[in-house]
């Protein structure tokens, strides 16, 4: 049986269709908010609204509650935020969001407080705990993120042989914390093609086991790219639903537009795939690694760069330049005070590239005129980095040039001047002050670690720095980044560089206004002004007004994009409407807006059989069906079945691209099949009443389905 996917007019029923109502007519708002701290982040200094309006995913008003107020019609929501604050969301200024797609499918395995990996023997438990609970057969990889080597007791690091012995039946693959690099046992470096006889890159380290030239579990930097660049393969349905779960990470963390940092090929393919088939409910913006960069051309072409498309976006080009300084592979100018992460003596770490190919790369994406991100922690490697931006421009810097260095944990004041001259923004990743200060301090000594991300600094020099969570290194928690731009107090309460704490409104700056600059989006988000998206959150408390040291306990309460909330309130606290009870009547739309599996309705679990189409009564031997179940659709049309995802949640439902049999039959059923096609592409609600299911279009019925009581 040969599947194929419907011709794109087939697919309208799939794309969001709101019903005319009052709400929509001019001058009234769809939502008001109002009763809490709405903090615009406009300006140079905190500004707060009394009350803002919403109407078609924008923001229509903020000021006066009495002059929002006017603004309500029947169908206005007004929601009372009871002394709540009231936000941009968030914008995660660089991470890696593919990861979120896999890592509901692995072993959570940070250090204390984020994880239970304190050591081997914790490590090897919750792997041996998740392999179970998840029933994993012999032969399938088992992988496991956020292992972090700073932390493990007396030096005992996890080898090849301790994952060898726990698991001589399945590959395992553990993450570095600093996503640079991995663990893997025997069967996992066979998978990646790893043995004595492979040679460690320029650029790259493969610890070997003492006395031999046997890899010994870890492997990092440019030894650890083919092994990123080999996705492990996912299903249609998987890139449907294992984009929506991770993207769910994000909307629990107040995220509305999320960063992903280093893109090969296929993720690319991945992301273009599940974009296409409706997943996202939030932003994504792709920046596909130097190294894959003519293969991503190849598919899209630069034109189409910088615009949203079922919100995917490609911001512009990724450039690595050295390593992680917690692992000590970033590049510096003076030796480790530990040496290297092999046990090199005399150790600085190395750069990714060598300067001429670095040179290469940076003027390949100025060329370009495409915006750059490079990967830069060490202060050697900010060095070379501003050695290729020069080369680059050659004098010349009348075009402006959106260009961000990540992560610039080890930037020297000396470095600030030229990032001011040059408009080169640095996006900070501050809680290294908090997970790894102590590490730092022990690799590159107390006055160098002091100075890591140094915020105040850049922003008095007239900066507008971002700072960013580097997920899956550190969890999604934008209350916690903040508290540690703030307060800088390491897992070991010590102070790491008090000078360089900022205000919470300049933390917030940097999570909001600042970092939709960095993606050429400073019209569209960031602040709480009229025109701008819709793009909420809602936290239990206002930033400004708590305890700094409080500022990590701040919950997120509700997120929305484009005036819906795709996070609810926690119960009782700006409650969502309910689920319809079993039996009442309930009028839903189709939508592309929602991805909450968890509000199943009175439409699911059922099939639904035609009984009348357009008016007329359906009596075939085989009458089109279509069911809701476990988040799969299937509509059978009398021959031919349509298969593909779904989520059902408050008012609307969202489905996924459709595929199709392609079968032919009796001509009245052919008929009977083509006519049920033809009308599902024109629906725009549905309604449940009791055993009764009805579609409409225009407010006429052209549906009636029926289903067992």
């Amino acid at each position: 049986m040969k599947t194929v996917g419907l011709p794109a007019g087939m697919l309208a029923f799939c794309l969001m269709i709101l019903a005319l109502s009052p709400a929509n007519a001019q001058g009234s708002a769809q939502i008001i908010f109002h009763g809490g701290s709405i903090l615009t982040m406009a300006g140079d200094k905190p500004a707060y609204v009394d009350a803002l309006a919403v109407k078609d995913g924008r923001i229509v008003f903020a000021g006066d509650r009495d002059q929002a107020l006017a603004l309500k019609s029947d169908a206005t929501r007004v929601v009372d935020l009871a002394g709540k604050a009231l936000l941009p969301a968030f914008i995660d200024a660089h991470g890696h969001y593919i990861n979120s797609l896999l890592v509901a499918n692995q072993a959570k395995l940070y250090a204390p407080p984020s994880g239970p990996g304190k050591d081997v023997p914790s490590i090897i438990a919750e792997l041996k705990k998740f392999a179970s609970e998840r029933n994993i057969p012999k032969g399938e990889l088992i992988m496991g993120y956020g292992y972090d080597d700073s932390v493990m007791p007396d030096g005992r690091l996890l080898n090849r042989d301790d994952l060898d012995a726990a698991f001589p039946d399945n590959p395992v693959r553990v993450d570095h914390v600093s996503m640079h690099g991995a663990v893997m046992n025997s069967l996992a470096l066979k998978k990646y093609g790893i043995s004595a006889e492979t040679e460690t890159p320029p650029g790259g380290v493969i610890v070997r086991k003492p006395g031999t030239n046997e890899p010994w579990g870890l492997i990092m930097e440019t030894a650890f790219l083919p092994v990123m660049e080999q996705s492990e393969p996912m299903t249609a349905q998987q890139e449907i639903d294992w984009s929506r779960a991770g993207q769910m990470l994000y909307a629990e963390a107040g995220i509305t537009t999320a960063h992903e940092g280093a893109t090969h090929l296929p993720q690319f393919q991945t992301m273009m795939r599940a974009s296409a088939a409706g997943a996202n409910i939030i932003d994504i913006v792709s920046y596909p690694f130097i190294t894959d960069a003519d293969k991503v051309l190849a598919e899209l072409p630069v034109a189409e760069w910088g615009k949203y498309k079922n919100r995917f976006k490609v911001g512009g080009i990724k450039i690595t330049l050295d390593g992680s300084p917690q692992g000590r592979t970033a590049f510096f100018t003076t030796p480790y005070l530990r040496g290297g992460p092999a046990g090199e003596e005399n150790w600085s770490g190395e750069p990714t590239f060598p300067q001429d190919l670095a040179n290469k790369m940076v003027k390949k994406v100025y060329d370009l005129n495409v915006p750059l991100i490079v990967h830069t922690n060490g202060d050697a490697a900010i060095d070379a980095f501003l050695q290729a931006y020069e080369l680059a421009r050659n004098g010349d810097y009348s075009r402006p040039w959106n260009v961000t260095t990540i992560h610039t944990q080890f930037m020297r004041k000396d470095h600030i001047p030229k990032f001011v001259e040059y408009k080169i923004r640095p996006s900070f990743y501050t809680l290294h002050t908090f997970y790894f200060a102590e590490t730092h301090i022990a690799n590159r000594g107390e006055a160098q670690a002091s100075y890591i991300s140094p915020m105040r600094d850049s922003i008095d020099a007239g900066l507008r720095p971002t700072n960013h969570t580097d997920f899956v290194v550190a969890p999604l928690d934008q209350m916690m980044m903040l508290w540690s731009a703030v307060n800088r107090v390491s897992r070991a309460g010590a102070e790491v560089g008090p000078g360089q704490r900022v205000t919470a409104f300049e933390g917030l700056k940097t999570m909001t206004e600042w970092a939709a600059e960095e993606y050429d989006e400073g019209d569209s988000k960031g602040t709480l002004e009229v025109g701008k998206l819709a793009d909420l959150v809602i936290l239990d408390r206002d930033p400004l007004k708590v305890d700094p040291m409080s500022i990590k306990d701040i919950r997120i309460m509700e997120t929305i994009k484009e005036g819906v909330t795709i996070y609810p309130a926690s119960p009782g606290v700006l409650k969502p409407p309910s689920p319809p009870a079993k039996d009442s009547k309930a009028a839903y739309t189709w939508s592309t807006h929602v991805c909450d599996m968890a509000g199943v309705n009175t439409a699911a679990h059922k099939e639904w059989t035609l009984t009348v189409l357009n008016g007329e009564k359906i009596d075939a031997e085989r009458p089109p069906t279509m069911q809701f179940s476990h988040g799969k659709l299937s509509v059978f049309g009398g021959i031919n079945r349509l298969t593909g995802s779904y989520a059902l949640v408050r008012n609307a439902v969202t489905i996924g691209d459709l595929a199709s049999t392609k079968m032919a039959g009796p001509p009245e059923l052919m008929e009977l099949e083509h006519n049920f096609a033809r009308t599902l592409r024109a629906v725009e609600t549905f309604q449940v009443s009791g055993n009764k299911l009805t579609l409409s279009t225009d407010g006429k019925v052209v549906a009636v389905f029926r289903t067992r009581p």
